[in-house]
């Protein structure tokens, strides 16, 4: 008699079991890859899930939007909780720890939305071993992180988010645009909000590996990434699911062309870098 698997059954068992133990929760959904993968892996075990997303001057309008749009897609509930994190003092002064503060905020607020359910959020085993200032809030607010707990780097995510249908395996990461002013730098909702415009006109143009990062006394600054920097493959390659691989370059549209969408949105002068990482670059 043959069998035929099932995206469960693909599922690392460590995964299942604790996801077994809490069959009704509540995830944080950013709309990054981690936190799409834990509400797609919690609804193929079964579980209800309400997903809980913070929407502020820090989040892109149109990350709020498709965060929408994927988890009502797969049946789970989306609920917005509002956050204003410039109103933080530790965040309004740019602190060094701001990130710890912002989280500490955002859990907080998501913890009395989520209650009486367990909250859990996509920390993955990578994280425990980065400068991640925000794994403090977590623990301090006692928030599960089954990914981390089953000891799932983003690696073993990206994968076992192609084998189980997932959208988007190789998506990559965009953080709270906080993350791209430099620290001691005093951040403002219109300030952000241009930020989340030109980044999303760049995304539009077909860059996807990239930050815009601003710091006092100097000119705005595009980064990007590996993925924009090494010269285009033979072949346009795509994995199954349509989407560009990791380790797939693709060429940056022509300088000109980035640059007058930053103009246009305030970014005047702006550099460009090419080639290095574009993650932690404030903590380097």
């Amino acid at each position: 008699m043959s069998t035929t698997n099932t995206p469960t059954d693909t599922l690392p068992p460590a995964l299942l079991d604790l996801l077994a133990s809490m069959p009704e929760l509540a995830l944080a959904l950013s709309g990054g890859l981690d936190s799409r993968f834990l509400t797609h892996a919690a609804l193929l075990a079964g579980c209800r899930v309400t997903a809980l997303h913070i929407t502020g001057p820090h989040m892109p309008p149109r990350e709020t939007a498709e965060a929408r749009r994927w988890a009502t897609a797969r049946g789970a509930t989306f609920t917005t909780v509002p956050l204003d994190p410039l109103t933080i003092p530790a965040i309004a002064a740019g602190d060094r720890d701001r990130c710890y503060h912002c989280k500490h905020a955002a859990f907080t607020a998501l913890l009395a939305t989520a209650a009486p359910l367990p909250l859990c959020d996509g920390t993955n085993a990578d994280d425990l071993t980065a400068y991640r200032p925000g794994l403090r809030a977590l623990r301090e607010l006692g928030i599960r992180s089954p990914l981390a707990e089953a000891g799932l780097a983003k690696a073993d995510i990206r994968a076992l988010a192609a084998r189980t249908g997932m959208d988007r395996p190789n998506q990559a990461a965009r953080p709270c645009l906080l993350t791209r002013l430099a620290y001691g730098m005093r951040p403002d909702a219109a300030t952000l909000a241009r930020l989340a415009a030109a980044e999303e006109e760049l995304e539009d143009l077909g860059l996807w590996d990239f930050r815009l990062r601003l710091a006092p006394d100097a000119p705005p600054r595009l980064q990007l990434g590996p993925a924009h920097a090494m010269p285009q493959a033979a072949t346009a390659a795509t994995t199954a699911a349509g989407t560009t691989p990791a380790n797939f370059a693709l060429p940056p549209p022509p300088p000109g062309d980035l640059l007058r969408i930053l103009a246009r949105h305030g970014f005047d002068d702006a550099a460009i870098d090419t080639g290095g990482p574009v993650s932690g670059y404030f903590d380097r």
